[in-house]
């Protein structure tokens, strides 16, 4: 494999088994998946040489066989896994439990029936959420956040548990500490989630000498949209090959989760944080307000804690359009998870009006579980979220008469006959890229097959 010219030749013989990968004999499909692996390697570790695209492909069918790989049924050797709150040396927040942040190692844990650790936390009634997590572990400490003395002290004490480290980013802090783990545990994993978006993965400098060191020593790294890991291994610069695992979608109730169009009404829902600059919610309001008498059937509904200074912003805009007080309702926040899910059920559309988000946000998997259409901006996830227009539509952030014209041409296109046809597809999508049983599957052969 040292040209460019043998590479090439080895993956046109590979891509007819790529292509036909569900119908392969097991034991051919094993065969094209490790070949795969191997040439994927070879190529990260030339990649100066070697057109990076190569890269971009071969991790695409990385991606696509995991699919069938993990159907295969397995076994794993128990091991211990942390998570620590390494960026900023901060602690803990209840919500990141039921985040990719809490998710990944409890779930992975759970698999290879080891113990999963999240450290560290402020004090224990400050975690409702950890009563929808049976034998998730949190390590508290009244020492003030910012310390990182806490931090290591606690990997002198107790790395040798430590079989399994996930890593959500790479951060100032977490470099040092990465090299401090490697040499305490060379023989551990590590998985490092990028929770990164586009201005994070341009303004990283992926030469920086420390920067290829951290990557050299994960096992496994990924980012939650395609557009990013595309990107990521499109640059010559970066040391790793860079996989797609977005954030999926975790019954952590047991409760009902319904995707019926029968259930469904004309409502237009977000859920996040209202009135932060990020979610951008003034996009969504003002354009509602400008289609409203197009659509005179139809509400907005916004869930999530609002912030505090963009309460004037919304007293403003019913003294502007009074007679939408009754369509454009502001919940405040749910936490009970059971009534969440009503909402999604209820929903006929999922509005993201954000002008950035880390690669697919956990509220888009809830949603697409519950049969939504979507309307979302032209953020990093975009196309993951609409699976290229497929499930709904994307305008340009910042273009709200892009936004009023896919509101209404999706809103006149959402009755029960489209969505008897519409649920079926979004759930086949959602058990394939957006299950946290699937995704932790393929985590789990990642670092273990």
């Amino acid at each position: 494999m040292s040209s460019g010219k043998s590479i090439y030749d080895i993956m046109a013989g590979l891509e007819p088994l790529v292509e036909r990968r569900n119908e392969l004999p097991l034991a051919e499909f094993n065969e094209a998946h490790y070949a795969i692996k191997m040439v994927s390697k070879a190529v990260t570790a030339n990649i100066k040489t070697i057109d990076p695209e190569v890269r971009v492909t071969l991790c695409d069918w990385q991606d696509k066989l995991m699919e069938r790989a993990i159907q295969a049924p397995r076994s794993y050797e128990a091991k211990n896994v942390y998570t620590p709150a390494i960026h900023a040396y901060r602690r803990w927040k209840n919500v990141e439990l039921m985040k990719d942040k809490g998710l990944a190692g409890y779930l992975l844990a759970k698999k290879i029936q080891g113990q999963a650790t999240m450290y560290f936390c402020t004090k224990a009634e400050d975690y409702p959420y950890l009563s929808d997590l049976p034998d998730m572990q949190l390590l508290f400490s009244d020492e003030k956040s910012g310390l990182p003395e806490v931090y290591y002290e606690h990997l002198l004490r107790d790395y040798q548990k430590m079989d399994v480290l996930v890593l959500h980013g790479m951060y100032i802090e977490t470099i040092p500490y990465l090299n401090e783990y490697r040499k305490l545990r060379p023989d551990g994993k590590v998985y490092c989630g990028l929770d990164m978006n586009s201005w994070w993965m341009q303004t990283t400098i992926w030469d920086n000498p420390q920067v290829h060191q951290f990557f050299n020593q994960c096992d496994f790294v990924a980012t939650s949209c395609r557009m990013l890991r595309d990107a990521l291994n499109r640059n010559p610069s970066v040391n790793f090959s860079c996989r797609f695992l977005p954030n999926g979608f975790y019954n952590s109730t047991g409760s009902k989760v319904t995707a019926d169009s029968k259930v469904k009404e004309n409502t237009i829902l977000t859920v996040g944080r209202i009135g932060t600059p990020q979610k951008n919610n003034d996009e969504m309001l003002i354009a509602f307000a400008r289609v409203a008498h197009k659509l005179p059937n139809w509400k907005l509904k916004l869930v999530g804690t609002i912030e505090p200074e963009y309460n004037s912003t919304i007293n403003e805009y019913f003294s502007l359009v009074p007679s939408l007080k009754d369509r454009v309702i502001f919940t405040g926040p749910i936490f009970d998870k059971a009534k969440l899910s009503e909402e999604y059920a209820k929903a006929k559309i999922f509005i993201l009006s954000s002008t950035e988000e880390g690669g697919t946000p956990n509220v888009y998997a809830e949603a697409l579980f519950h049969g939504c259409m979507f309307i979302t901006s032209s953020i990093d996830g975009a196309d993951d979220i609409t699976n290229f227009n497929e499930l709904g539509y994307k305008y340009k952030i910042g273009d709200t008469a892009a936004l009023e014209k896919v509101m209404v041409k999706l809103c006149n296109n959402a009755t029960q006959a489209d969505f008897d046809v519409h649920i079926p597809k979004a759930l086949d999508y959602a058990n394939r890229y957006f299950d946290w049983g699937t995704n932790i599957d393929k985590l789990a052969l990642e670092l273990f097959g």
